[in-house]
C-alpha cells in the first residue's frame, strides 16, 4: 500500500491536519450508511407496507420504486452541475434535502402522499452516492481507490446489520413511519459534522475551463461510448442484485420457514460477514487487479443468487449460510466494479459522471422493483410464487455485466 504522502489533499487542507483522512472517509461511508438505510429500509417491510396502506405487491413495490426513479432523474439532470461547484457544498446541500424529505416520511399516512415523500427524499438521496464517490476518487491515488471504496461500499452493510433490524423493530413496536422519524433527526446532527469536517475540494475546478451549467451534460455523457458502458455497467448489477433482494424476506419468512425475529437476524449475520469480508476484497482488488478479481467473484456470486431463489424448507443453520454467502458476493463483486467505473473518465469530469452513475444505480433500484412485482406473486396463503424466476434474471444480467465491463476502458488512474 502506498505510503499516505501520495494523498492528493495537502496537510493544510484537511481539518486538524493529514492524519484525519481516515475520518473522512469513513464520515463520507456514514453518509452512505444514512443514504442505503433510507432507501432499502421499506424493502424487509414491504408485507408491513401491503398492510399499512392496503394494497397489493406490485403497489408496495412502487413506493420502493419511486424513491430510485426520482434518484435517477435527478441524477440526470444534476450532472452538469457536478464539477461547476466545490464538492462540499454540493454534498451538504444535497444532504439537507435528503433530511427534509426523509422527516417527512415520517409523517406520510396517505398512500400516495407517502410515495411523493419517497420521491422527494429520492430526487436528494440519489445526487449524495455520486458527490460521496467524487470526493473520494479527488482524494485517494486509484492504485488506492479499492481500499477506500471498500469501506464506503461497507455502508450497505452496516446498514444491514444495524439499521434494518432497528427499523423492523421499531416498525412492530411503533409502525413504518417512526423509523424515518428517527432517521431524519440522526441526519440533522450529521449536517453539523460534515460542515466541520468535510475539506473544500474544489481542486477540478482549476481545470474547468467553461463554468456554465451544461444541461445537455447528460447527453454528452451517454454519447461517450466509454462512460455509457460504465453506466451501463452500473445499471446491470445493481439490477442484478435489487431483483433479488426486493422479495427475498417474504420468501424466506413464508416460503423457507423464517419468523420475524429471524428476519432481522438474517440482515444482522450477512451484515456482519460482509463487513468483516469487503477491506479484504478491497486490498485483494488492489494487488490482483480490479477487472480479474470480478470475473471471478462475479461467478461465484451465481452459486448464491441461484441457491436463494430456490432454496425450501431446509435447516435454519443452511438458509443462513446461504444467506451469509449472498451478502458476501453482492457486496463483493461491487467493490472492484465501482473501481473500474471511477477510472471511466478524467478527475474533470468525474463529479458529473459519479452522479450519471448514482442515477443508474437507482434506475436499476428502481426497475428491478417494478420487474420483482410483476413477475413474483403471493399465493392467498401469502406463499410467494415464481421467485426462482428473478434468480434467473438476475444470473442472465450477471453474465451481460461481465461482457459489459470486459469493454469498459481505464482512462485516468488518479
Amino acid at each position: 500500500m502506498d505510503n499516505i504522502d501520495t494523498i492528493v489533499l495537502e496537510k493544510n487542507e484537511l481539518p486538524h491536519g493529514r492524519s484525519n483522512e481516515f475520518l473522512l472517509v469513513f464520515l463520507l461511508a456514514f453518509v452512505g450508511y444514512l443514504a442505503s438505510l433510507d432507501s432499502m429500509l421499506l424493502m424487509p417491510l414491504i408485507k408491513e407496507v401491503m398492510h399499512t396502506f392496503q394494497v397489493t405487491p406490485f403497489k408496495s413495490t412502487l413506493l420502493v420504486s419511486a424513491y430510485s426513479l426520482a434518484a435517477f432523474l435527478s441524477g440526470i439532470f444534476s450532472a452538469g452541475i457536478m464539477d461547476k461547484f466545490d464538492r462540499k457544498k454540493l454534498l451538504i446541500f444535497t444532504f439537507i434535502g435528503f433530511t427534509v424529505g426523509t422527516m417527512l416520511c415520517g409523517f406520510g399516512k396517505n398512500f400516495y402522499f407517502f410515495m411523493l415523500y419517497r420521491g422527494i427524499t429520492g430526487i436528494f438521496g440519489g445526487i449524495i452516492g455520486g458527490v460521496s464517490t467524487a470526493i473520494i476518487s479527488d482524494v485517494i491515488p486509484y492504485e488506492r481507490r479499492a481500499t477506500a471504496i471498500s469501506i464506503m461500499s461497507l455502508s450497505f452493510a452496516l446498514a444491514a446489520i444495524t439499521g434494518i433490524p432497528f427499523g423492523l423493530t421499531v416498525a412492530n413496536i411503533y409502525d413504518i413511519f417512526m423509523p424515518f422519524k428517527i432517521l431524519g433527526i440522526i441526519s440533522i446532527l450529521t449536517i453539523f459534522a460534515l460542515i466541520f469536517w468535510i475539506p473544500p475540494v474544489n481542486m477540478h475546478l482549476k481545470n474547468v475551463v467553461n463554468k456554465k451549467i451544461q444541461f445537455n451534460y447528460a447527453k454528452e455523457v451517454l454519447q461517450d461510448g466509454n462512460q455509457f458502458k460504465a453506466l451501463l455497467l452500473a445499471f446491470l448489477l445493481v439490477f442484478g442484485h435489487q431483483v433479488v433482494i426486493t422479495f427475498i424476506v417474504p420468501y424466506f419468512e413464508n416460503n423457507v420457514g423464517f419468523d420475524k425475529n429471524l428476519k432481522s437476524l438474517m440482515y444482522i449475520v450477512g451484515g456482519i460477514a460482509t463487513v468483516i469480508a469487503s477491506p479484504i476484497i478491497g486490498k485483494i482488488c488492489d494487488r490482483k487487479g480490479n477487472f480479474p478479481s470480478f470475473v471471478v467473484l462475479l461467478l461465484l456470486s451465481f452459486v448464491p443468487i441461484w441457491l436463494s431463489t430456490n432454496i425450501k424448507h431446509t435447516n435454519i443453520y443452511v438458509a443462513f449460510a446461504v444467506c451469509i454467502v449472498f451478502f458476501i458476493s453482492a457486496a463483493g463483486r461491487i467493490i472492484p466494479a465501482y473501481t473500474i467505473m471511477s477510472a471511466a473518465t478524467t478527475p474533470e469530469k468525474r463529479g458529473g459522471f459519479m452522479s450519471m452513475r448514482s442515477a443508474f444505480l437507482e434506475l436499476g433500484t428502481g426497475v428491478a422493483a417494478i420487474i420483482c412485482g410483476l413477475v413474483v406473486h403471493q399465493a392467498p396463503d401469502g406463499t410467494v410464487i415464481h421467485f426462482n424466476y428473478v434468480g434467473y434474471i438476475s444470473i442472465a444480467t450477471g453474465i451481460l455485466a461481465l461482457y459489459i465491463a470486459s469493454k469498459v476502458k481505464i482512462v485516468s488512474n488518479k
